[in-house]
């Protein structure tokens, strides 16, 4: 059944859920202003918890027990993103100082630093094999790099200076990015080249989500719409009813769920073939910025700019309803 906290609003409204675990912590250094938390990332074990944002530190944590672990300098500037490589080894994070830094999950100081970008960076992405880390921001450009020496191997052109989102396929097939001015481009790996520019956004894009198989991508951004794409094809197959409020994060939770964080401070599950919202994630007190989902416990977490982590269980009643 739903985590405790369901809401039931009747036949045809939309339940509420509320968090099994609510994670608040302040700056040491400044305990009357908590960090505003712009990015966060659940190791692969589902046991490690990755933060950041403005207080230009980012934090490992114990997810299960949700102890702080350590605290990770070096950055000099707001960290805008974190992301842990898939088989468990390494985080990488980078921001606004123009820095990517990457740290073994046990260790307190950067193993390497990557070849800079000339810009601020907003996203970070490993590939599936965890030899590659893509990277996008204030470039008109995506750089990949080679996570063994940091040495770029790739350049890709992204017109319009503002990538907010990047994301590899589950197969790293394709690298999927997006920002501003609301086109999604899907490149080939292997190649290097843009094989489709999809057009559907009338604004600003802040996040990209694959399906586990890899068919399909979910987009969502300024225009406040979740949009679902036909990666073979490079077109758009459904849409998510408008709400009001700005998509900032996106994650597929299974097959056919997509959860979405938004600006009005929820976090919106979607069931995509019937493009139905069927439940809501209420607690937070500020713009939903960042969601990771651990399949093996079927755990949602989310970081916010009211300086929380909430973790949320998405298990569902057998039945026809329940897509996993």
């Amino acid at each position: 059944m739903y985590a405790a906290g369901v809401v039931p609003l009747g036949a045809e409204s939309i339940a509420e859920l509320s968090p099994t675990r609510i994670i608040e912590f302040t700056a040491p250094e400044q305990p009357d202003k908590p960090p505003v938390i712009s990015c966060v990332a659940v190791a692969p074990t589902g046991t490690l918890l990755a933060t950041a944002g403005d207080d230009h530190l980012a934090r490992l944590w114990d997810a299960r027990q949700g102890e702080l672990i350590r605290r990770l300098t070096g950055h000099r500037d707001w960290v805008r993103a974190v992301a842990f490589s898939p088989d468990g080894r390494w985080l990488a994070t980078a921001g606004n100082d123009c820095r990517i830094h990457l740290w073994s999950v046990t260790g307190e100081r950067p193993v390497r630093a990557m070849a800079d970008p000339v810009e601020g960076v907003f996203a970070l992405v490993f590939s599936p094999d965890s030899r590659l880390l893509a990277a996008g921001g204030f470039e008109k450009k995506l750089r990949v790099y080679q996570v063994e020496t940091g040495r770029q191997v790739q350049e890709l052109d992204a017109p319009g200076g503002d990538t907010r989102a990047v994301a590899f396929s589950p197969d790293g097939q394709w690298l999927a990015a997006a920002g501003r001015g609301g086109v999604v481009r899907l490149y080939e790996t292997a190649r290097a080249r843009l094989v489709h520019e999809m057009k559907g956004h009338r604004l600003c894009v802040n996040a990209l989500a694959w399906s586990p198989d890899g068919k399909r991508l979910a987009s969502g951004g300024e225009d406040r719409a979740v949009r679902i794409w036909d990666v073979a094809a490079g077109k758009l197959v459904a849409t998510m009813p408008e709400r009001p409020s700005k998509v900032k994060s996106l994650v597929f939770c299974g097959p056919e769920r997509v959860a979405a964080g938004g600006s009005d401070n929820l976090v919106r599950i979607w069931d995509v073939a019937s493009s139905r919202e069927v439940s809501r994630l209420v607690g937070h007190t500020g713009t939903v910025a960042a969601l990771a989902w651990d399949p093996a416990s079927e755990t949602l977490v989310s970081g916010g700019f009211d300086t929380t982590i909430r973790v949320w269980s998405l298990k569902l009643p057998a039945g026809p309803m329940a897509r996993k």
